[in-house]
């Protein structure tokens, strides 16, 4: 009998916990609205999530793009970091977008003929000015605390923002993406961009050791290693060589291990970051994991990439 009214009580939390979340999940929903902005000739979609309205009116906050991988679209990026970013803006009041690039790609300055956006030299270096300075001009927006995010072709597209519109971002975490070196020139702006990077070294497409990029077998531009592009952000701020480096806690025994290295002693208050994933995949560390570890590798668990990024984010003065 104590076990039967014991399995009834299991039954009633599992119920009312499924009832919680779906009731989180509607109100989530509710409050990301599907907005265009009209950029050289083109309706530019985005998603818009908003801090909750207890918390308007209470200052400028800052404000957060998270970008898609190439082939994917700016519902899907919701759905990959399974409305973690949501979540956040919910606890500490800032402003989420999600844009959509055209044809579900970025124009990330690789300069070959990839996908649409680069066959058809989309401007989404100026898309981004134009939509910064219309989200700042329409909202409570802390114009000084725009940050970036994104994943593969979005992280790639982080560093060509963080080089063309250093007046405009103050720091960037791409995540699967090293620096690209056809934009190299582009990135000799004295401005300091904080940046922390999340890579796997078994990432069978963006490779961590740099080379090409490979998708099903086609190359798609190359990048220079994870070590490479962080020696290149240190000398662009100014940091001092020496790291504090921490092997984090291995979790949840996933077969990945994740190691911190951080610069914390950089120009204009900046800061460089290096989380190593050992064994991690093309995959956002915490999230989804959108297709087979056989195709894209695995996804550590042992991190949040949206709770590591935004407690970086936050850490900035």
């Amino acid at each position: 009998m104590a076990s039967h009214k014991q399995g009834y009580f299991v039954t009633v939390i599992i119920l009312l916990a499924l009832l919680i979340s779906s009731a989180l999940s509607r109100a989530f929903a509710a409050r990301v609205v599907e907005l265009t902005l009209s950029h050289d000739g083109l309706e530019r979609k985005y998603l818009l999530y908003g801090p909750p309205s207890k918390l308007t009116g209470s200052g400028a906050k800052p404000l957060l793009l998270a970008l898609h991988g190439g082939g994917g679209t700016h519902r899907g990026m919701v759905r990959l970091t399974k409305g973690r970013f949501n979540q956040l803006a919910d606890r500490d009041g800032f402003f989420v977008v999600y844009p959509q690039g055209i044809g579900k790609a970025w124009n990330d300055g690789r300069g070959e003929a990839i996908s649409e956006a680069h066959r058809r030299m989309i401007d989404d270096v100026g898309f981004f000015r134009a939509l910064i300075e219309y989200l700042v001009s329409k909202h409570e927006i802390d114009s000084d605390r725009v940050f970036v995010t994104g994943i593969s072709n979005g992280g790639l597209m982080s560093f060509r923002l963080a080089c063309s519109l250093s007046d405009r971002i103050r720091a960037i975490a791409p995540v699967t993406a090293s620096i690209q070196p056809a934009i190299l020139p582009l990135c000799g702006s004295e401005s300091a961009v904080s940046l922390a990077v999340l890579n796997g070294t078994e990432d069978p497409l963006v490779p961590y050791y740099g080379g090409q990029i490979r998708v099903f077998r086609q190359q798609r531009g190359e990048v220079l290693s994870t070590d490479e592009t962080i020696r290149i952000w240190l000398t662009k701020n100014r940091c001092t060589p020496k790291p504090k480096v921490t092997a984090l806690p291995d979790l949840t025994k996933d077969g990945t291990r994740v190691t911190k290295t951080e610069y914390n002693e950089c120009g204009a208050g900046s800061k460089v970051v290096l989380y190593r994933i050992e064994g991690g995949g093309h995959t956002w560390p915490g999230g989804r994991q959108y297709l087979p570890v056989r195709l894209i590798g695995r996804t550590s668990r042992d991190i949040n990439a949206c709770d590591e990024m935004w407690s970086f984010f936050q850490s900035l003065n």
